[in-house]
């Protein structure tokens, strides 16, 4: 399963999200890291995870809590996405 989720932090954690992040917080098993992205504009962070199930993922934004707020979106591909939603247009 895709998840994509945003990161949000108060501006005086900054540096302690950077730092985090460069020491390399490892995921748990069953999570990996598809893309990273840093809002250049705010304090978010955007991850796109694949994860065996949604409390590997969890598991995975747990070590974060104490530093900001995760906003945890089940995606799925836009042509799979397409496809699945002709089909049921069809029915």
């Amino acid at each position: 399963m895709l998840f994509m989720a945003v990161f949000t932090y108060e501006p005086q954690d900054r540096d302690r999200v950077i730092k985090r992040r460069i020491d390399g917080l490892d995921n748990p098993r069953g999570v990996k890291v598809k893309g990273e992205w840093f809002d250049i504009s705010g304090h978010r962070v955007f991850r796109l995870f694949e994860a065996e199930d949604a409390a590997h993922m969890a598991a995975s934004l747990y070590d974060w809590t104490d530093l900001g707020v995760a906003e945890l979106i089940p995606v799925i591909e836009t042509e799979l996405a397409l496809k699945l939603l002709k089909r049921i247009s069809r029915s």
